[in-house]
């Protein structure tokens, strides 16, 4: 059994740095509005109508960037559990790659994860296609509608005056799709499911779209109470260590449809 995974059942699991995981469509519609985060509302004569905000996944190929509004909108989307907060852009961020950023010395490549580390209490940062992902450090606590504010103004002034999200040198070393696919099924047929096949679980390789990794659990993986940490300390190193490259790594398990999980609820030692 791989050592990575031997870990994962130990106390201090949740130590561990947490991976992406793909937005569902239902949670798309909520979170922190952002689009009017810079002025405080001018009064009006009668009540403002509730913003509606775009659900930016659903923008299709086919939209010329000359036609989006002046007014980039910006929806936040709190993670539960795991320090991490979603915006949500109407406009590609880093259209059809994505950059993972675990620190501030890491993201000399990318000037606007520069940009973000400058908030306090930030800790990473992914950006993915129409969104950015930014995890705040174990120590912040509190709501997240301050520094949601302040992040989402950085995004939104840094695609208005169009600087460069990566850098040529980034683009440049972004492995190819062949390159990550084979690598990490290497990964996962070697190390991960070996390592997981006594809690009758496995790993499926969905796909890969540029740099950016979709994956499945299924078996006793899927709606197993510990599959974060599964997700945390197995896989998560694993793909990174092997493939330096790989940008966001998202997770599109249904596990409400598990049915025959290894854990119901995570035992007391483990959570």
């Amino acid at each position: 059994m791989p050592s990575w995974f031997s870990k994962v059942f130990k106390n201090d699991a949740g130590k561990a740095k947490p991976i992406e995981r793909a937005p569902t469509r239902d949670e798309l519609v909520g979170g922190i509005d952002l689009s009017e985060d810079e002025e405080e509302p001018t009064p009006q004569p009668e009540p403002a109508k509730p913003r509606r905000v775009v659900n930016a996944p659903v923008l299709t190929d086919d939209i010329e960037q000359s036609s989006w509004s002046a007014d980039i909108r910006i929806k936040a989307r709190v993670e539960k559990g795991n320090g991490a907060c979603v915006f949500m852009v109407d406009r590609p961020v880093f259209e059809g790659h994505s950059a993972w950023f675990p620190s501030t010395e890491l993201a000399g490549e990318s000037p606007l994860a520069q940009a973000l580390f400058a908030v306090d209490g930030v800790d990473s940062v992914v950006i993915h296609d129409f969104t950015v992902t930014v995890r705040r450090k174990p120590t912040v606590f509190g709501e997240w509608d301050q520094m949601a504010k302040e992040i989402g103004s950085i995004i939104r002034g840094h695609l208005l005056e169009e600087k460069p999200v990566v850098s040529e040198k980034f683009l440049a070393d972004v492995p190819s799709e062949d390159t990550v696919r084979e690598t990490l099924q290497r990964v996962i047929d070697t190390e991960i499911n070996p390592g997981i096949a006594a809690h009758s679980g496995a790993i499926k390789l969905d796909r890969v779209e540029g740099n950016t990794v979709y994956i499945e659990m299924m078996g006793g993986c899927q709606g197993c109470a510990a599959s974060d940490i599964t997700l945390r300390q197995g896989i998560h190193e694993a793909f990174r260590s092997a493939m330096p490259g790989v940008g966001a790594i998202l997770d599109v398990t249904d596990h409400s449809a598990g049915k025959n999980p290894f854990y119901n609820e995570l035992p007391a030692g483990m959570r």
